[in-house]
């Protein structure tokens, strides 16, 4: 996961979107409806091409590439139709903001809906955000418009948050898995950390094979970097054609480098996220 900007929203898409809500509040403002209001402005073609473009085809959560295999979740950060507590499903959600488009971001089908999955380690855990959004404090639930100010999500949301903040990617045994950032499990970065991780299945077993594979690759290209760093640092003035060898050799090495890392493939951030250390060591970029 990595931290998003939020592009313009599409003006065909807005426009929908401000026709539906008004309905939406017609519906949810009189007589209690045994029948939930049907939302569709979210799916909306415009909307999904700029939320793609916005992530380069990239699940919001995982980062993995969805394009090529299945079309995109659009997905509500805060739900629509209903949101899950200790004590069952609540309905309505956060209607008000089923057409908001600060409220949408490109999911995967993994990442946004339920099933059991199994983790890189074996075990099995209820994957995928669905109807779930915890709150810090449930208290502060908000009920109208507005009011979501008051909360304090535990999923992050990466057009608002920095995940970076919040979880580093550890290479552990060979696994590329993900963990919080702040080692006090009671603290409020660590919850919010263990629920995006969950919640989101960001250590399930396929995506942390994918993510592994994409990781020893950039820590191949580092390794190739740094001794040809050292090699050049180690040659004697007068040695100019085996200098331009290695320089030859690092321009193509950082060229790979920035391939991973320029959104336009799987995991840019967590490859960022390794690449970036090495290379300070390096006093490069």
């Amino acid at each position: 996961m990595k931290a998003l900007t939020r592009t313009t929203c599409p003006p065909a898409f807005g426009q929908a979107a401000a026709t539906e809500i008004a309905k939406a509040i017609t519906h949810y403002g009189g007589p209690k409806k045994t029948e939930a209001f049907k939302f569709s402005a979210y799916g909306h073609r415009d909307a999904k091409l700029a939320l793609s473009a916005m992530t380069h085809g990239n699940c919001a959560y995982c980062e993995a590439i969805y394009d090529v295999t299945q079309p995109v979740d659009v997905e509500h950060f805060r739900p629509k139709a209903g949101y899950e507590t200790d004590t069952g499903l609540h309905t309505p959600g956060y209607w008000w903001l089923a057409a908001s488009w600060e409220n949408l971001l490109p999911s995967c089908i993994r990442c946004n809906r339920e099933e059991n999955l199994r983790l890189f380690d074996g075990s099995e855990v209820l994957s995928g955000k669905g109807n779930r959004f915890p709150l810090d404090d449930e208290g502060t639930r908000a009920k109208g418009a507005g009011e979501e100010i008051n909360e304090q999500p535990l999923l992050l949301d990466p057009s608002v948050d920095d995940p970076e903040d919040y979880i580093r990617f550890v290479d552990f045994d060979g696994h590329c898995i993900v963990v919080p950032v702040e080692t006090d499990p009671a603290s409020l970065g660590a919850r919010r950390a263990r629920a995006s991780i969950d919640i989101y299945g960001l250590n399930r077993a396929d995506l942390v094979l994918q993510r592994s594979r994409y990781m020893n690759r950039a820590q191949r290209t580092l390794t190739a970097i740094v001794e040809a760093a050292h090699d050049l640092q180690d040659l004697h003035a007068n040695q100019n054609v085996e200098r331009e060898r290695i320089e030859r050799l690092l321009i193509r090495e950082f060229t790979a480098l920035s391939e991973f890392t320029d959104g336009q493939d799987s995991h840019p951030g967590m490859l960022a996220s390794i690449i970036r250390p090495v290379l300070n060591t390096l006093m490069i970029g």
